[in-house]
């Protein structure tokens, strides 16, 4: 009788909970990430430069992925390759060369203030030889 009675009680409580708990989840469903306008990029100059790294870092792959972390003066600060390479050193030269060849357009939160954000990116290096 006992262990019913408890039954009952708990659910006649989330009965009871359950709209406030949707009324919670209205509330929070935009997230940060969604209220922040992403950084963007304003130009890529790493084309011949990027191709002379790979070459010379013997890269053999059809495309690059890469993630920059972008500061809220649009200055790229940190790279992180997508598919890394075996050797630390591959992928810190490749890094240095998409740093230093980007140029963006900071991330915005909701009210237009500058923040940091990040960029994803792709090279497809038979495109990059087309452009060359």
């Amino acid at each position: 009788m006992k262990t019913a009675l408890t039954l009952s009680a708990f659910a006649t409580l989330a009965f009871l909970a359950a709209p406030a708990l949707a009324d919670d989840a209205k509330a929070n469903e935009g997230t940060a990430r969604s209220r922040v306008k992403p950084a963007r990029l304003i130009e890529f100059t790493g084309n011949r430069e990027f191709l002379k790294e790979s070459s010379r870092l013997r890269v053999w792959r059809g495309e690059v992925g890469y993630t920059l972390s972008v500061n809220a003066a649009g200055t790229p600060i940190e790279c992180k390759l997508t598919e890394e390479f075996r050797m630390n050193y591959v992928n810190s030269k490749l890094c240095e060369v998409l740093l230093r060849t980007h140029s963006f357009e900071p991330a915005q939160d909701a009210s237009g203030t500058a923040v940091a954000g990040t960029y994803e990116g792709r090279l497809n290096y038979l495109e990059m030889r087309e452009k060359e």
